[in-house]
């Protein structure tokens, strides 16, 4: 009967508006909600068959809720790091663990009101704990996913709980491909010295075995700071030789050109000043194509080398020690080496002696061995990257072997033994610039640069990778044929500038976060270290996903399943830091929305109360 169907009917508009007025209650309380995204009740016509021309059937309306995910928010400026907004497409990964296990939920959000939590996770008011992918050097897996940051590389990847690295795949939404940010265990950092820029000016007045030099300071990966000493030595007009003094600490020196020939090379062994019996040495030359072999006992009287240390301070042990080994290296080869001088070199200050490579023909090795008896103890300390005190000596290290063309000193030696010399390091042009670096001009090689590898013995990570966290250095004099390094005219020498990265230990102060996600740690040395990456979650229909407490979302049939991406990357949305999205609540909207919702149930309900009149009418016919 039409009038019992127009009772339902109005009963479905009391049921349909109702749950448009929760819908626009619940957008109204949550106007301030970061990240919310306001529900809209759509309705659609519940209509029944109709049987009969001449009559009609009321059917009535159903409502059907929809919550526009995919709508952008507006976006806020906030004073906090860690408040976070993506601008586009995607949501956040999060967690309801800060560190998650294999049955915890992997939810998704907008809300980006991270804060860190007691134990360092981070986490949004509504409990998620965010959660992406570490950053770590790369070591040049070639299966890494690679993270480019500036001139840095980075990978995908983490050390876990039992030391072992692991590769992540940023496909995977799991405990092991995806790892919380915990501010806490970043601690803090040092930076090695990568690069080291050189101007000055090295006088053409200057006389033929005339020196300069240019001090600079360096980081190793430890923090510790070292005096890197490039000299410039005249070996004729319009040529300079360069060679290192070697940095305390370390073992071995070692300059590149910029075609990777050894150029330079040299080796240092420092002491201490615990002498309590004569120091004797050994020196052993084969000039010519054999190794070269330096041994230095303590308390091993062979006659050979000795130096009384009795009432001596170390620097005059030093010196002396120096002249010594100097003296055998000369009677070996039959001469002293033009520059630097001596094949042992003493750095005034410094309890060390470096000895330079004397033949290219093959790698120099420096030992020590020492007594190990009560009476007299181990005085000697071999600065090797193998030096381990608990082992005792002797130790053992290489110093490379000179390359025949471009090293220093050329293949073929002299009537006397002593070695000949090879092409200067720089040659200048008539106009005081730069037109050839160790042997190679413009047109050879189009970058002049040249490396410094340093093998440390204080246990800092040796710069010979390229792929690690500490790689050699890459040292520019200048440009070919420009003033804009070394230069070589009148006057007396002026140092024009000197630039080096690196920086002693530092704490951790705070992160910053880029558009492509990337979580940048901040230390109060200067130093900034890329820790993190956070990846935004796209969908193909992000309206299709089901809501949860707290603003989060999982993931349905009908959204499809969830692809990671980075920031910006194919669709995604860039994540602006200091920033939360706004609630897309408007108020006027919803306002008005309650207006006609409040008549449309009075309406509704008018139609149940005619209806009843009806029924009435037709129950007193029959009285």
């Amino acid at each position: 009967m039409s009038l019992f169907g127009a009772l339902f009917s109005g009963v479905s508009g009391l049921q349909s508006q109702s749950s448009a007025m929760g819908a626009i209650s619940d957008n109204v309380t949550n106007v301030n909600t970061i990240g919310y995204k306001g529900t809209k009740v759509n309705f659609k016509t519940l209509i029944t068959t109709q049987v009969s021309q001449t009559q009609y059937s009321p059917g009535g309306v159903q409502s059907a809720p929809k919550q526009a995910i995919d709508l952008q928010g507006l976006l806020q400026a906030t004073t906090s790091a860690t408040d976070l907004a993506i601008s586009g497409a995607g949501f956040f990964v999060a967690n309801e663990a800060p560190d998650p296990a294999s049955g915890n939920l992997y939810t998704f959000t907008r809300a980006g009101s991270f804060k860190v939590d007691k134990e360092g996770f981070l986490q949004n008011v509504g409990g998620a704990y965010m959660q992406g992918w570490p950053l770590s050097f790369f070591d040049g897996t070639a299966t890494a996913n690679k993270v480019t940051v500036g001139k840095d590389v980075f990978m995908k990847a983490y050390v876990n709980s039992q030391g072992d690295r692991v590769l992540i795949n940023d496909n995977v939404i799991d405990n092991t491909n995806l790892r919380p940010l915990n501010l806490q265990t970043i601690g803090g950092t040092a930076s090695p010295t990568t690069t080291l820029s050189v101007g000055a000016n090295l006088p053409a007045e200057a006389t033929v075995n005339s020196q300069e030099r240019v001090n600079a300071l360096m980081f190793d990966s430890l923090g510790n700071p070292h005096n890197l000493t490039y000299g410039f030595t005249k070996t004729a007009a319009n040529s300079w030789r360069a060679n290192l003094e070697q940095p305390s600490q370390s073992a071995v020196a070692t300059m590149y050109t910029q075609n990777r020939e050894v150029h330079f090379a040299s080796g240092r062994i420092d002491f201490n000043d615990q002498f309590t019996a004569p120091m004797t040495g050994t020196i052993t030359i084969a000039p010519g194509g054999a190794a070269s072999t330096i041994n230095i006992g303590v308390g091993a009287d062979d006659g050979v080398a000795q130096v009384d240390t009795t009432g001596r301070t170390l620097s005059q042990i030093l010196d002396q020690l120096a002249t010594t080994i100097n003296n055998n290296m000369v009677t070996a080869f039959g001469a002293a080496p033009s520059p630097p001088g001596n094949w042992a070199r003493r750095i005034a200050g410094e309890n060390g002696i470096t000895f330079d490579q004397g033949s290219d023909a093959t790698a120099m090795t420096f030992s020590a061995t020492a007594t190990d008896s009560a009476t007299v103890p181990k005085q000697l300390i071999i600065q090797s990257g193998t030096f381990d005190p608990t082992t005792g000596l002797p130790q053992t290290f290489t110093v490379p072997a000179l390359d025949a063309t471009y090293g220093w000193y050329s293949r073929a030696l002299a009537a006397t033994g002593a070695p000949g010399l090879n092409s200067p390091s720089i040659e200048f042009a008539g106009n005081g610039t730069p037109n050839e670096f160790f042997n190679r001009t413009s047109s050879q090689a189009p970058a002049p640069q040249h490396t410094v590898e340093l093998v440390w013995a204080n246990g800092a990570e040796n710069m010979v990778n390229r792929n690690t966290k500490s790689p050699p250095i890459q040292v520019f004099f200048g440009n070919y044929n420009t003033p804009d390094g070394l230069t070589q005219l009148s006057g007396n020498f002026q140092l024009n500038y000197l630039q080096q990265n690196g920086a002693k230990f530092g704490n951790f102060a705070g992160v910053s976060v880029g558009n492509d996600g990337v979580v940048t740690a901040l230390f109060d040395n200067g130093v900034t270290r890329p820790v993190f990456m956070i990846p935004v979650a796209t969908f193909t229909n992000p309206n299709g996903l089901s809501s949860l407490s707290g603003n989060t979302w999982i993931a349905t049939d009908f959204s499809g399943n969830p692809t990671l991406r980075e920031a910006g990357d194919a669709g995604a949305g860039a994540i602006n830091a200091a920033s939360l999205e706004s609630s897309t609540v408007d108020l006027g909207e919803e306002f008005t929305r309650m207006i006609t919702t409040q008549r449309a149930y009075s309406s509704s309900a008018k139609v149940i109360t005619t209806a009843d009149e009806m029924l009435d009418e037709l129950l007193r016919i029959k009285r």
